[in-house]
């Protein structure tokens, strides 16, 4: 007789790093061997940048740097649905960590380090032509009507509906076993390329108590992609205001929740909300999607919406760290070529006003072209000051030798501006960053939309961690879950 295995058998008799290669990852011998690390990889065998898991020295867990939070073997694949065969569209968490697990002790694993083919193979990338695509018409009700109970379940009205009709979609597909499926889509992009979905955060069709499957889109690149969407269409290099939330329920309850103050805003209130861009991490926001918006706006002020608990906390403070050690022209920050120029620097500049202002002696360290575009910049300035000092040149020809002048430096700043991904103006010192928090009681901004107050703040800071930092609330729902659960045994 074949006994009901339980999750706590699963975490006792299977390694971490077997559930690592399951889902794809790659063995990365460079990190060493005292610390294992698992990495994801693209469609051409490349890193991705930020996909790493590190398992822990004597624990059967792992943990995704730069947070702190770890995983268990049932807990990893409880979060990461789908990165596994055996997921199914609607399938509980339970019952997937059940069939992966058992299909796990039934097999022997022989080879540890998972190939780059056999691991680009099983990590197909996304491709959005795979899916039939409904969308959102604020002038046609038949367009609406479908999208009515994803919104109406989460308080989103439809005044903020219009406002973001260009960042959702319902997303269509049939598996290749004939199961069809629809869900609420969010596309997903690599922040500074606008022209490629990556992916898509997904919501199931709510259930009867407002619940509803959550998660990503088979292939999704949710290292690097990220939901980007503001009201007037404003790009994220423009954007003067990000605003950061978890989710993209979120971020529009947050919109709506600030379009609807009681005290009112003002005509130039109203339009900055609207300008602003609005973005998803849809969930832990990794290294990748971190360093990718700082790169792509460097402009602008970052405001973080992410919720108001421990991991929330975490996430914030990751942003800042990553925030603050990202110096915009720090020598390893910057293209290869143009690094022994800024090591010239005996204190780094902090506007592009104080980059421009070297000393004549240091443009010899540009890369050829831009030193040649200094020097012609640098012979017609001798000029225009060689005519200005004359008294035998005309007025006419000073002026001409002048424009001259301001076209070579023209022409020389913006090519050095663009060799370093700059743009006139900006602040190279810091990021501003503000936190945004939902009222109290509250744990996101689309429960305080829904007036949930069901959240205290103390009791997850006092039970969401065992002494040794293990996240505990996965592996409580995970073991009430599984009393519920029959039918799956080895």
């Amino acid at each position: 007789m074949i006994d009901e295995q339980t999750f706590a058998d699963y975490r006792s008799r299977i390694n971490i790093k077997e559930v690592l290669e399951d889902a794809g990852y790659t063995f990365y011998k460079r990190d060493g061997l005292r610390y294992p690390a698992y990495v994801g990889l693209d469609n051409n065998g490349q890193r991705i940048r930020g996909d790493k898991f590190i398992v822990m020295p004597n624990k059967n867990c792992c943990f995704q740097p730069p947070q702190i939070k770890l995983y268990s073997v049932t807990s990893f694949i409880w979060e990461h649905p789908q990165l596994f065969d055996e997921y199914e569209f609607g399938m509980k968490e339970s019952a997937l960590v059940h069939k992966v697990c058992q299909r796990l002790l039934n097999i022997q694993v022989e080879h540890k380090n998972r190939s780059i083919q056999n691991s680009i193979a099983r990590n197909k990338p996304f491709d959005i032509k795979e899916y039939k695509i409904e969308r959102f018409n604020p002038k046609d009700f038949e367009s609406q009507k479908p999208f009515y109970a994803f919104f109406k379940s989460r308080g989103i009205d439809f005044a903020t509906r219009c406002a973001f009709q260009d960042s959702f979609v319902l997303a269509s597909r049939t598996t290749k076993e004939g199961n069809s499926y629809k869900n609420l889509s969010f596309p997903m992009y690599i922040p500074g390329q606008p022209d490629k979905c990556v992916g898509f955060e997904e919501r199931g069709y709510p259930h009867k108590d407002g619940s509803a499957r959550k998660g990503m889109a088979t292939g999704t690149n949710a290292s690097e992609g990220v939901w980007i969407a503001s009201p007037k269409n404003t790009a994220l290099k423009e954007a003067q205001r990000v605003y950061v939330f978890e989710s993209a329920y979120d971020a529009m309850a947050f919109y709506q929740l600030q379009m609807r103050q009681e005290s009112g805003l003002d005509k130039e209130g109203r339009q900055d909300l609207k300008e602003a861009v609005y973005v998803s991490t849809g969930g832990n926001p990794s290294y990748g999607q971190i360093q990718g918006l700082l790169k792509a706006a460097p402009q602008a002020s970052f405001h973080l919406g992410f919720d108001r608990d421990a991991a929330g906390r975490v996430f914030v403070a990751n942003f800042i760290d990553i925030a603050n050690k990202r110096s915009i022209v720090a020598p390893e920050n910057v293209p290869h070529e143009m690094r022994e120029f800024m090591e010239s620097f005996d204190k780094l500049p902090k506007t592009t006003k104080e980059l421009l202002d070297f000393d004549d002696d240091n443009y010899d360290l540009l890369p050829d072209d831009l030193r040649e575009l200094y020097l012609t910049f640098d012979r017609a300035n001798d000029l225009a000051l060689e005519y200005h000092e004359s008294h035998f040149i005309c007025k006419e020809d000073k002026q001409d030798a002048v424009d001259k002048m301001r076209m070579t430096w023209k022409d020389f700043k913006e090519a050095f501006l663009d060799r370093l991904h700059l743009q006139e103006g900006q602040n190279l010192e810091t990021v501003n960053i503000v936190r945004e928090l939902p009222s109290q009681d509250y744990k996101d901004f689309n429960d305080e939309l829904l007036d949930k107050k069901q959240f205290s703040l103390t009791d997850v800071v006092e039970t969401a961690f065992d002494e040794n930092g293990m996240d505990l609330t996965f592996e409580r729902q995970e073991e009430n879950e599984e009393t519920k659960h029959h039918g799956f045994k080895r």
